[in-house]
């Protein structure tokens, strides 16, 4: 199964050949007869025939993978983990076949559809063709996912021990600690087995074409690699004012509790532990020493949900009344009666982390403890973002039927939510009552804790691929591995690791992704364009103000547009997908959008940051 962003789920063609355990032999994993016809040797069948027969077999096995997915999330027991493992391997098998037909079927592809289909279906590989190599690679990524899952700090794991340390404490040794225990009972283990993955994966890669496996993924954008890293490259420029100014302040702040001697004001850095976060990629943990106003009340629902006994059922279905009220469709009835909304009471052990799945044939679920709050109604509105894309896209060949690039799909909902924040949207559905006054006060505050986590995260989720792709490349070599990763993380984040360090510690396998070869890059990308979604939106509903107040629930000029991109799915470049939503105003990512909707707090930045000494030597 696959990630498609954190949260929405679908079967990805060759995701589970790489990631899921391989107990089973090597001969497992090698293509096998296929049980429906396919062209053989170039010029001997149609390749059009041959794309049927890759989404006939697809399509043919989606749900049964997708069942044995679901019931071992929402029932751990080592008999349904079998049975998940069993069917990732059966789709493992009919990956290998599809991936070993392609490089002979595609110099009969001719058309623009069919060379596009092809294309991306070499893009979902990636893996070595040699089974050795496979199982190899298999085994290494397993053994890096144990190392990390497994890491402990004086007996305390990552979840929920060392995070709720980095939330809570206040003590700078126990951050420190926390902070630098995890990274040395993760990184220096993993290692070595990251410098051989990375020779693995790049000999996967150029079985299929791309120099490296940087190459592999950058070029998933629909355009030449130089340009995309230029745009993303430019985007943050963008915002990077906005997040200075916000470091800035944040410094000051930090020094007044844990002084000077602890935060050094004149080299501009901030000891990396102390922002509430293990990885300073968020800094809403530390919010209660951030607040600007912390005396003004914040425009939080939780007591207005529980006093009118909203429950799990009445939280989603206020979702998707706000996408009904686009015009859009409702969801299937299927959704009512196959998700799981809330915590079973049976006594099973479930996966809680919330997730959007798409089965195929409009069979869209959610999986999710929904807690009757404010946050998981923010994140109920979220997910349905997801399934509203899986919906509209339905309809195209199974390669089709995904995000236009992979920040797309989480930008959907993040762009829904930017309206169900507003005072005027929670006074329309009940939620916040109509002598609720808004104030400058409150607007900064819930602007504050909006950067905390947007904001904060755009350096981060900006710089690790940035580091990965110079490791891949070859550019940075291992024992440079944790130099680089520090230069990184000084230049875009402004942080310090709190501690002196050695050519063996290796900082980036303390973060899941790294270890787990998530490409990261699409967080970034998917932050900017939930804005520029709603900035488009607001204006195709001819909403008029400020960007922050904009709501355009109800809008049904805002919804064709919306559908207009969402039915597209991945059937044509991404930068025709930003054309369209936005109306012809962007065909690339930027950041304008961003400064625009945080302008209040901006200025509220500047004004407190006069006379500071802010920013930090990036070069």
């Amino acid at each position: 199964m696959r990630l498609i962003g954190s949260s929405g789920v679908k079967l990805a063609l060759f995701s589970t050949l790489v990631s899921s355990v391989l107990a089973a032999p090597v001969d497992k994993c090698e293509p096998t007869k296929p049980s429906y016809p396919v062209p053989g040797p170039p010029g001997s069948g149609s390749c059009a025939d041959w794309l049927k027969s890759v989404d006939q077999r697809i399509r043919a096995i989606e749900h049964e993978i997708g069942e044995a997915s679901w019931a071992y999330e929402t029932n751990i027991t080592d008999y349904n983990e079998a049975r998940a493992t069993e069917a990732d391997m059966k789709f493992n098998t009919l990956a290998t076949t599809i991936l070993a037909e392609v490089l002979a079927v595609e110099p009969s592809c001719q058309t623009a559809d069919e060379k596009r289909q092809v294309n991306l279906l070499k893009l979902d590989g990636g893996v070595p063709k040699d089974p050795a190599a496979q199982a190899e690679l298999s085994q290494i990524l397993s053994r890096m996912n144990g190392l990390y899952s497994t890491g402990k700090v004086g007996g305390k794991p990552l979840d929920p021990d060392l995070t709720e340390v980095m939330l809570s404490s206040r003590n700078y040794d126990e951050l420190l600690n926390a902070y630098i225990g995890w990274r040395n009972a993760t990184g220096p283990a993993i290692k070595p087995l990251y410098e051989r993955f990375v020779e693995l994966s790049n000999q996967g890669a150029r079985d299929y074409g791309y120099a490296d496996t940087g190459a592999l993924w950058r070029a998933g954008y629909d355009m030449p690699a130089k340009e995309f890293t230029a745009m993303m490259e430019k985007t943050l420029d963008q915002v990077f004012p906005l997040y200075e100014q916000l470091h800035c302040y944040t410094r000051s702040k930090l020094a007044a509790v844990y002084g000077e001697d602890k935060v050094n004001l004149k080299d501009g850095f901030i000891p990396a532990h102390l922002l509430g976060n293990m990885w300073s990629q968020e800094w809403g943990g530390i919010l209660d020493l951030l607040l600007p106003y912390p005396d003004v009340p914040a425009m939080d629902t939780t007591e207005a949900l529980k006093e009118q006994n909203y429950d799990a059922v009445r939280m989603h279905k206020l979702s998707e009344e706000f996408y009904t009220s686009l015009g859009l469709d409702p969801l299937p009835e299927s959704f009512w009666t196959k998700s799981m909304l809330t915590r079973p009471d049976d006594g099973r052990e479930v996966v809680c982390h919330a997730s959007a799945w798409d089965f195929g044939d409009d069979d869209l679920r959610i999986k999710m403890c929904t807690v009757v709050n404010h946050g998981d109604l923010m994140t109920v509105h979220h997910e349905q973002g997801h399934l509203y894309y899986d919906h509209y896209y339905r309809h195209h060949p199974y390669v089709y039927r995904s995000g236009a690039a992979d920040h797309f799909h989480e930008a959907i909902g993040d762009a829904i939510q930017l309206s169900v924040v507003t005072p005027a949207h929670l006074k329309k559905v009940g939620l916040l009552g109509p002598d609720v006054k808004e104030s400058r006060e409150q607007t900064i505050n819930a602007q504050m804790s909006v950067a905390l986590d947007k904001i904060v995260s755009l350096p981060w989720t900006y710089l690790v691929d940035q580091w990965r792709w110079k490791v891949f490349s070859g550019e940075v070599k291992p024992d440079q591995y944790q130099a680089e990763w520090l230069k990184l993380i000084e230049k875009f984040q402004g942080v310090k690791r709190p501690a002196p360090s050695a050519v063996n510690d290796f900082d980036p396998g303390a973060k899941f992704h790294v270890p787990n070869n998530t490409p990261y890059i699409r967080y970034f990308g998917a932050t900017a364009a939930a804005f520029q979604f709603h900035q488009a939106l607001c204006k195709a509903a001819g909403v008029t103000g400020p960007l922050h107040e904009c709501d355009i629930y109800q809008n049904k000029a805002a919804g064709e547009q919306y559908a207009k991109m969402l039915s597209m799915g991945r059937s044509q470049p991404w930068q025709e997908a930003m054309k369209v939503v936005t109306n012809g105003q962007f065909d690339t990512l930027d950041g304008s959008a961003i400064i625009e909707y945080f302008q209040p707090l901006l200025e509220f930045l500047k004004e407190q940051n006069q006379g500071k000494q802010c920013g930090w030597k990036r070069d």
